[in-house]
C-alpha cells in the first residue's frame, strides 16, 4: 500500500474532534530504506513494515498474536513512542491525524494528512492551527524520535535559552549544580510551568478540549514536583513536607474531576469497536462528553486558587532547609520509592483488587519520575529504565481506567443490555491481559534487592559527579 502524506507541526489544538486513541508502538528493525515497528492501538495489536521518506511511502501491516507481540516487545526497548492520536475532520474527506506525544517526547504535536493522489495533495491548503510542514524531514519520524528524541534535543535548547534569562526548568538534575539546587530549580519549575498553563487558559477564555488539555499538563507537572518532594522528604522534615506535598495535592484535586471525566471517553473510544460497534455506545460517549464539558466549566472557577497555592509552593522552594547534598540528600527519597514499590508488586496475589493495582501505580510513577531527576548519571543505562517503568505505570493506569469505565457503565440505558454485558466482559479480558503483562514488567524492574538497587545507582551517581 501507498501512502501520500503531508505532515505539519501542530501550532495549537483545534476544537473539532471525531475521536481519540493511545499508541505505543516500538521499533524492532531500522536503517535508512524502512522500518520494522510493533504498534499497539488499545486492543489492536499491529507488525508493521515502512519504506521511504516524504509525501510517498510503501507500508505493509498485519495483525500479530499477543502473546508474539509481548515475545517481541522487550526487544524494542529504547526505541518506543507513545503519543494519543486526535482525529479531526478537514472536510471534503480529508482529516488529520494530530499526535500529541508523551514521555521524554512530552510537548512535541504532529498532524498527518493522508490524500488519495499526489495532485490532492499539492493543492492543500493548511488550516490556520496548522505549523510549521514537517513533510520530508526524517527528524520528525518516529522511528528517529523514538531514537534520537526531539530534533536538536529540545530540552538541551530550552536549557540554554533559559540560562540567560533565568534558572532551566528542565526535570533533571545537571551536571554544574549540587543536588539541592536541582530539586529546588526542578520541582519550582514544574509548578512554575503549571501556574503559567492555568493563568494563560484562564485570562484567554479556553474551554472545552483546550482546557482539559491544559488540566492534564498541569496535573502531569504537579505529580512530578510532589515526586520530588518524596525524593528529598526526609531531609525537609515532615512538617514542612506535609504542608508542600498538601497544598500541591489539594490543588490537583480540584482539577481531578473533568480529567477522570475525559479518561472515561478515552478509554471508551479505544474498546469500543470490534465485537462492539461504535454505534452502540455512541449516545453513552455523548453524555460521556457532555459530562466533561460541564466539569471543566465547572472547575474553571478554582484555576484562580489552584495557581494562588502552587505559587505559595514554588515561592517557598528557595527557603526549604536541605543541609545535606549529593547522595546523602537523594538516596533516602530513591529508597523509599523503590522498597515500597517492590513491596505493593509483591501484595499483588492472584487476586489483586483496584486498590492494590493503585497503590502500585502510585509508587511506580514515584520511581518514575524520580529517575527522570537522576537520568543523566548515566543516561544511556537510566532514561531507558525510566522507560520501562513509565511503561509498566501505564498498564496498570490502563487497568485503573478501565475499572472507572465499567463502573460507570453499570445502569447506562444508552447501552443496550447485550452490549452492555458484552462491553464489561471485553473490560475484564482487557483488564487480566494488562496484569499479566504488568507482572512481568513488574518482575523485571523490581528484580533487585533495594540495597543492591542503590548502590548500583550509587555508583552511576558518583562517577558523573566525580
Amino acid at each position: 500500500m501507498t501512502e501520500i502524506e503531508r505532515k505539519f507541526l501542530v501550532a495549537e489544538m483545534p476544537r473539532a474532534e471525531s475521536a481519540a486513541a493511545t499508541i505505543e508502538q516500538g521499533y524492532l528493525a531500522l536503517d535508512d530504506r524502512g522500518e520494522v515497528r510493533l504498534r499497539r492501538i488499545g486492543g489492536e495489536l499491529l507488525l508493521t513494515a515502512k519504506s521511504g521518506h516524504g509525501e510517498m511511502r510503501e507500508e505493509v501491516e498485519v495483525s500479530i498474536h499477543p502473546r508474539a507481540f509481548e515475545a517481541l516487545w522487550p526487544l524494542t526497548a529504547g526505541r518506543r513512542v507513545r503519543k494519543v492520536r486526535h482525529y479531526v475532520p478537514l472536510g471534503e474527506g480529508l482529516r488529520a491525524e494530530i499526535d500529541v506525544y508523551d514521555g521524554p517526547l512530552e510537548g512535541l504535536r504532529t498532524a498527518e494528512v493522508e490524500f488519495n493522489s499526489p495532485e490532492e495533495a499539492d493543492s492543500f491548503t493548511p488550516p490556520p492551527w496548522l505549523g510549521e510542514e514537517l513533510t520530508g524531514d526524517v527528524r520528525y519520524s518516529n522511528q528517529r524520535l523514538a531514537t534520537d528524541g526531539l530534533p536538536g534535543k529540545r530540552e538541551d535548547v530550552e536549557m540554554e535559552t533559559q540560562a540567560a534569562s533565568g534558572p532551566s526548568r528542565s526535570f533533571r538534575l545537571l551536571a554544574d549544580e549540587s543536588a539541592a539546587d536541582g530539586v529546588r530549580r526542578a520541582i519550582a519549575g514544574r509548578l512554575d510551568k503549571a501556574a503559567e498553563r492555568l493563568r494563560e487558559v484562564s485570562e484567554t477564555g479556553a474551554d472545552g478540549d483546550a482546557l482539559a488539555e491544559a488540566i492534564h499538563s498541569v496535573r502531569k507537572d504537579l505529580k512530578k514536583a510532589r515526586a520530588g518532594l518524596r525524593l528529598v522528604r526526609d531531609e525537609l522534615g515532615e512538617k514542612t513536607f506535609k504542608r508542600e506535598n498538601g497544598a500541591l495535592r489539594d490543588a490537583a484535586r480540584t482539577l481531578s474531576a473533568s480529567r477522570d471525566a475525559e479518561v472515561k471517553v478515552a478509554t471508551l473510544d479505544t474498546l469500543a469497536g470490534g465485537d462492539v460497534p461504535r454505534a452502540a455506545t455512541s449516545l453513552w460517549r455523548e453524555e460521556l462528553v457532555a459530562d466533561r464539558d460541564r466539569i471543566v466549566g465547572g472547575e474553571s472557577a478554582g484555576i484562580p486558587e489552584a495557581v494562588a497555592a502552587i505559587e505559595a509552593v514554588s515561592a517557598r522552594a528557595a527557603e526549604w532547609k536541605l543541609r545535606a547534598d549529593g547522595w546523602k540528600l537523594l538516596s533516602p527519597g530513591l529508597d523509599t520509592a523503590y522498597r515500597d514499590g517492590r513491596e505493593a508488586f509483591a501484595a499483588l496475589g492472584e487476586e489483586a483488587s483496584f486498590e492494590d493495582v493503585h497503590e502500585l501505580r502510585k509508587r511506580g510513577k514515584d520511581l518514575w519520575y524520580q529517575l527522570r531527576l537522576l537520568r543523566d548519571a548515566w543516561r544511556p543505562v537510566l532514561e531507558p529504565t525510566a522507560e520501562e517503568v513509565h511503561d509498566f505505570t501505564d498498564m496498570l493506569g490502563d487497568h485503573h481506567d478501565l475499572a472507572v469505565l465499567c463502573i460507570d457503565l453499570v445502569g447506562r440505558g444508552e447501552v443496550d443490555p447485550v452490549h452492555r454485558e458484552t462491553l464489561r466482559t471485553l473490560i475484564e479480558a482487557r483488564q487480566a491481559s494488562l496484569l499479566e503483562e504488568a507482572r512481568v514488567a513488574g518482575e523485571r524492574i523490581y528484580a533487585e534487592k533495594p540495597k543492591v538497587f542503590l548502590r548500583r545507582i550509587r555508583a552511576y551517581w558518583r562517577a558523573w559527579r566525580r
